[in-house]
């Protein structure tokens, strides 16, 4: 009976480390996806509307999903309080936010160096600077989409399968 019960709570155990990477992944497409969100209201802000960047973090501190409304917000809290360059605020404040999304280096290093697209005075050329960084992560927010069904597809099969191993290793 005890190996039985112990059985069914490895099966269980490991399912549920299948079902959180599972999870996990569909949280790295939605933040993929509000990235591009993001990216795309920056980019129209400086071409359309012609606000700075700072103006841009206060009206995305009101329309983004957490956590990246609190990020956009303490930046231009920051900007009007302490005299440090935009790129310091930026830098430190998305390395805060990122750090707890499931985002890849590579995902997370367009956000973060966004500021250095800035650096062109012309808004055209920095909305179309931003423009290459949106089209990799379209690029990559398409292909993780399409890999999805077939990677939790895998990954649950293979926790059932790391189960059964387990019980047998272990009866």
């Amino acid at each position: 009976m005890l190996k039985v019960v112990g059985s069914i709570c490895i099966l269980l155990g490991c399912m549920g480390w299948g079902g959180n990477r599972i999870r996990e992944e569909r949280c790295r497409i939605r933040h993929l996806q509000e990235l591009i969100r993001i990216i795309r209201r920056i980019q129209n802000e400086m071409a359309y509307s012609k606000h700075t960047l700072p103006e841009i973090c206060q009206i995305l501190s009101e329309s983004c999903k957490q956590p990246y409304q609190d990020c956009f917000g303490a930046i231009y809290r920051r900007m009007k309080q302490e005299n440090i360059c935009l790129d310091q605020i930026w830098e430190q404040e998305m390395k805060q936010c990122l750090h707890r999304t499931r985002l890849q280096d590579e995902e997370q290093e367009i956000l973060r160096n966004l500021p250095q697209n800035l650096g062109i005075q012309e808004e055209k050329y920095q909305a179309e600077s931003i423009g290459q960084s949106m089209d990799f992560l379209v690029r990559v927010c398409r292909q993780s989409e399409e890999a999805y069904e077939n990677k939790s597809r895998m990954i649950f099969s293979l926790s059932i399968l790391t189960g059964v191993f387990l019980i047998i290793l272990l009866l």
